[in-house]
């Protein structure tokens, strides 16, 4: 028999896995189902898997990856907090079972490994299923190198940070048909999925704008590090580098969204949470079918900034009419938060839009966080928060008598993770909300408008359906970027 590492195509997360024995298909619901979590102290993998195992039916974090020992650090030392913080609990929830899976993983810590390649090759016999919580340059390749494992898997968002990487994990999961999620949480909220079918219904009539604004700023570095430093003894920084070109190490480099080859920004950030509702709700991925009709983005920003993000930016992407929808602008107001503003002058013009939709001055605080949404329509708006976990109907006389709080004709969830989890073991009736079939579109979507910042002025033609730029010829290069030689997706 052929020896299953012999089907490594060269040495990258590109390589060809021939799938075990061990995947969902073969998972039965007496055996444990095991973990593989790239990236300990990712946010999912912290908050969905470190803390919350006890959460899931027969389920172990059983194998974990991290390329830096600080990290994995952090994660045994809250493993030990909490093992001893239930230990002395008397509460009848935290029963014994519970406390038994925190004393175990900080007794016992899971099998580490610093290369997701290594874990996947050694141990395919024994994960049931992958979690990617590691930065965003690294989320395609490992969620690619999981799929033709055979694995399901459950990534961090942002899905990319170039749409080549979504249109491949697109492509992957349609031929693997294991379930995947994209980890926009707020999209497993009952008031977000019932917020979704009222502007699928019509209740809002014809909506022509969407308005996404978010405080933070772009962090518009204007050189790379000139210099380097000895590597921390804890990093293993080619494998923190994975497919990008080499460069010695410097502290700076490690600034999740603050370069252009390590991230698409704040909007690869909070994108996928705060335009999560108007994206889905309004049919945009329908685009990415058939067709040839554009999505047109043109961008503002505050300086060109090619290694960078500009302290502020304005996108706009004009989107072609979807079935019976309309065509709809949805736009992109950032900027720093000691501004006291997302973009110049978008304070003033969304208050003005919500006050002309009854809301009262003491509202607009709450309405106008720090992140959120407006999608407008012709009988009235919706503002939703950050996460699109909560929502108001304005003017609210004109939805006193409708449902708000639950959706009507689709499921509840049983929370983000879970329903990845479910769906996982095989549960047929579970459909994750934001499987990598409709969060790579929703990649794809955000990459380019993140493009559009580094040509402000310039209008792109974006084509869904093909993945292509077609009228700017610099603009859809960058659409893709040539990995290390060594690595491919």
């Amino acid at each position: 028999m052929t020896n299953r590492r012999t089907f490594f195509r060269g040495t990258g997360a590109g390589l060809l896995i021939l799938p075990s024995a061990r995947t969902a298909l073969a998972y039965k619901a007496n055996e444990q189902f095991n973990f593989g979590v790239v990236g300990m102290r990712g946010y999912g993998a912290y908050h969905g898997f470190a803390g919350g195992i006890h959460l899931y039916d027969n389920c172990r974090y059983g194998y974990s990856c991290d390329v830096d020992l600080r990290k994995v650090a952090k994660a045994y030392d809250f493993w030990r907090g909490r093992a001893a913080l239930w230990a002395r609990s008397e509460k009848e929830h935290e029963r014994q079972a519970v406390k038994d899976h925190y004393a175990r993983l900080a007794k016992t810590p899971p099998p580490l490994f610093k290369d997701f390649r290594v874990m996947l090759d050694q141990e395919a016999d024994n994960i049931d299923a992958v979690v990617v919580a590691t930065p965003d340059h690294t989320h395609a390749n490992i969620a690619a190198a999981a799929l033709r494992a055979g694995k399901p898997v459950f990534a961090e968002k942002p899905l990319t940070i170039s749409a080549h990487e979504a249109r491949a994990l697109a492509k992957l999961a349609r031929q693997t048909g294991l379930p995947t999620q994209m980890n926009n949480h707020g999209a497993s909220k009952a008031a977000f999925r019932r917020a979704v079918e009222i502007i699928r219904e019509g209740h809002l009539g014809d909506i022509e704008q969407v308005h996404i604004f978010f405080r933070r700023g772009g962090r518009d570095f204007k050189h790379h590090p000139q210099d380097t430093e000895p590597i921390p003894k804890e990093l293993e920084w080619d494998l923190w580098l994975a497919q990008l070109p080499w460069r010695g190490y410097h502290p700076d480099w490690i600034n999740r969204i603050g370069w252009r080859g390590t991230s698409i920004g704040e909007l690869g950030n909070f994108g996928p949470h705060s335009a999560n509702m108007a994206f889905m709700g309004l049919n945009v991925k329908d685009l990415w079918g058939t067709g040839n009709a554009p999505i047109r983005i043109t961008a503002e920003a505050a300086s060109t900034n090619h290694i960078s993000y500009p302290r502020w930016e304005r996108i706009h992407w004009k989107i072609p009419a979807r079935g019976q929808q309309r065509p709809v602008t949805f736009t992109w107001h950032h900027g720093p938060k000691a501004a006291n503003d997302y973009a110049p002058g978008t304070r003033k013009m969304l208050s003005d839009i919500l006050r002309q939709h009854g809301a009262a001055e003491p509202e607009l605080a709450e309405l106008l966080p720090d992140a959120g949404c407006l999608i407008l329509g012709s009988k009235g708006l919706i503002a939703t928060n950050s996460h699109n976990t909560r929502f108001k109907l304005l003017p609210e006389k004109n939805f006193a008598d409708l449902e708000q709080t639950k959706p009507l004709s689709g499921p509840l969830s049983p929370g983000h993770y879970q329903e990845w989890v479910q769906a996982a073991q095989g549960r047929d009736d579970i459909k994750p909300i934001s499987s990598f079939e409709y969060a790579a579109p929703f990649a794809e979507f955000l990459n380019a408008g993140s493009i559009a910042t580094r040509f402000a002025g310039d209008e792109l033609e974006f084509i869904p359906h093909q993945g292509k730029i077609t009228n700017h010829e610099k603009a859809n290069a960058l659409l893709t970027y040539e990995y290390r030689e060594g690595w491919t997706i």
